[in-house]
């Protein structure tokens, strides 16, 4: 069957937060919707509560799929499956943790519409348990400008606030990097932009990220993950390269590069600050006018590049201190 929208969301270990995700999937006001769960072989509940949840709407049902992973693959590997069987004009996804307005797609898919886009993009909250705060997503409706603000970090890299033009992944043989689950988003959408004819910012928030689920994939650091990020970031710069359009992002790749490293200065370990001077060398001299990292963490970065450990020390034991009381 053929829809205007198909709605990608893969499933991995997310029972305490599926319900209300699915509610607000279900309860869109868009109808002509394809919605298709991946399920990550997560080995809990979330698919139960998929079906239960699934039974209190059945109009909804017979544009519902559900498939299943043999083994746990990754959001990459999941949201790839899902195109295969996406027939949608359009597609958009979602993570299973977070949730939208009930008119999030309807709104995205007259804009993308009636503007005859490749891909439109929102406002978004950040959703904690004390509060929300919206993030303001205005970035000029010109594809470079909005590939260098992904680079910078003005523009999140995620896929959930925004919607493609189907077409605009198979004709450009665009999928998401199988195994390499942090970034991936990132690595899609500069590929995604830069193919795109005409992009369109809807000034509007609907989708609501969610910030307390410790379980998410980048809720840890671990050496796959900073693995995963350094991956992307290369194979990002290599497809610039070969698409003859670096030099239109000659700054920006510094700061992309000094982005997949910032995870780094997060930490209280000295030998990730050692770690951090010799990833991505050449990007070092830039890391004052990264704006999008906050000033003590730029500081911090220039104090390591500068070998002056006294205050790198000192911000490791307040920071020991502060996490003791």
């Amino acid at each position: 069957m053929r829809y205007e929208v198909s709605l990608i969301v893969p499933v991995y270990k997310v029972e305490a937060y599926i319900e209300n995700c699915v509610r607000s999937i279900f309860e869109q006001t868009f109808m002509s919707l394809q919605v298709i769960f991946i399920d990550d072989y997560g080995l809990d509940s979330s698919i139960n509560i998929i079906n239960n949840t699934l039974s209190e709407y059945p109009n909804r049902s017979t544009d519902t799929l559900i498939l299943k992973n043999d083994k746990n693959e990754g959001a990459s590997f999941s949201r790839n499956i899902g195109l295969v069987h996406a027939t949608g004009k359009y597609v958009a996804f979602c993570d299973a943790d977070d949730w939208m307005e009930k008119n999030t797609i309807e709104m995205m898919y007259k804009t993308i519409e009636l503007g005859d886009g490749d891909i439109v993009w929102t406002d978004f909250y950040y959703t904690s348990l004390e509060n929300e705060i919206l993030q303001i997503q205005n970035i000029t409706e010109k594809k470079e400008d909005c590939i260098k603000a992904l680079m910078c970090e003005r523009m999140h890299g995620a896929l959930w606030n925004k919607m493609y033009r189907r077409s605009l992944f198979f004709e450009n043989k665009i999928t998401f990097p199988d195994g390499k689950d942090m970034w991936e988003d990132l690595y899609t959408n500069i590929r995604l932009f830069s193919f795109a004819k005409k992009v369109i910012y809807l000034s509007k928030a609907f989708y609501h990220y969610i910030q307390y689920n410790s379980h998410s994939i980048g809720s840890s650091l671990s050496e796959k993950k900073i693995q995963d990020i350094i991956e992307n970031t290369n194979a990002t710069e290599l497809f610039l390269k070969e698409n003859n359009i670096l030099h239109v992002y000659e700054t920006e790749i510094y700061f992309l590069k000094l982005a997949a490293k910032q995870t780094l200065l997060f930490t209280c370990e000295k030998e990730n600050f050692k770690k951090w001077i010799y990833i991505y060398p050449e990007s070092n001299k830039y890391i004052m006018k990264f704006r999008s990292l906050p000033f003590h963490l730029r500081l911090l970065g220039w104090a390591a590049l500068n070998r002056i450990w006294i205050l790198i020390d000192l911000w490791i034991f307040m920071k020991h201190n502060k996490n003791q009381k």
